[in-house]
């Protein structure tokens, strides 16, 4: 039996397409603010396909049942187009957690509603102080991407270049309320970065740890099946593993040392071929 009711009363949930998962999210994604439950905004918008005379049985309403159910979401109440969430329990998906992206829920698109809850409500930590992670229009992402792009070193980490071009950005005089700004660190964060120091006077570089959630979840919303999710794991995982060689080597000249990967001199270098 399905554990989600609409106005006390129990629907009935079918197996939908991916696509339809997809239609869904991108539903809820045009509605998301900085602020408030991303469950919460599921539930307003299977309210809204209703109050728009969409059956139960439309697959798209079907998804948002299936998510709303996947995030915990209960029981609500409709009034029109505006659901009022009476019952709730907390899930790794709406948490946004690596456990939420299994190999069965990424094939079957259900994956895209954790992905959705990780990724924008996310942040990252830059010198000290923590910044929420603010989607940016396609345009400003697209020109932030072509200018990693332009100035990528041969053999150079892209996370790397990433975080020189915020550096850049900082060096500029450009605030974290920048558009451009705010595109450098979805960047970072959606490469798995959850900590960055850059030291404009010297020059200097450093990550803390990355995160596999943050990166699958960006993975899964751009498209990309189990497989090539996994990979997008595996690869932050070797990311981190080199991080830890580092800070041990870094730790045992500087102990008591905050431990972070330094990489010295990468913020004025110039494109190598």
């Amino acid at each position: 039996m399905s554990a989600l009711r609409i106005n006390g009363q129990y629907v009935l949930i079918r197996d939908v397409a991916k696509n339809d998962f997809a239609s869904f999210v991108n539903l809820c994604v045009q509605r998301l603010g900085p602020d408030g439950s991303i469950p919460h905004v599921a539930a307003n918008v299977v309210a809204t396909l209703l109050s728009e005379g969409k059956p139960q049985t439309d697959p798209v309403v079907q998804a948002g049942f299936e998510i709303c159910s996947n995030l915990g979401v209960r029981n609500f109440w409709t009034d029109g187009a505006n659901a009022n969430v009476t019952e709730e329990v907390p899930t790794d998906a709406a948490a946004g957690l690596e456990t939420a992206f299994g190999f069965a829920a990424i094939e079957s698109g259900l994956a895209l509603a954790a992905a959705m809850c990780n990724a924008f409500r996310r942040v990252i930590r830059v010198n000290e102080t923590e910044h929420k992670v603010l989607r940016q229009s396609r345009e400003t992402m697209e020109l932030i991407a072509r200018q990693a792009g332009g100035m990528k070193n041969v053999n150079e980490p892209i996370f790397v270049t990433a975080g020189r071009l915020l550096g850049i950005k900082m060096k500029e005089g450009k605030g974290f309320d920048h558009p451009e700004v705010l595109a450098a660190l979805c960047m970072l964060s959606d490469f798995g970065a959850t900590a960055v120091q850059i030291d404009l006077e010297k020059g200097v570089l450093g990550f803390g740890p990355f995160s596999t959630a943050n990166a699958m979840a960006s993975a899964i919303l751009q498209g990309l099946d189990a497989e090539k999710v996994k990979g997008v794991r595996d690869s932050v995982v070797k990311v981190n593993d080199g991080f830890r060689r580092v800070v041990e080597q870094q730790a045992a000249k500087n102990a008591g040392s905050e431990q972070k990967l330094t990489v010295p001199g990468v913020m004025g270098t110039r494109r190598r071929r």
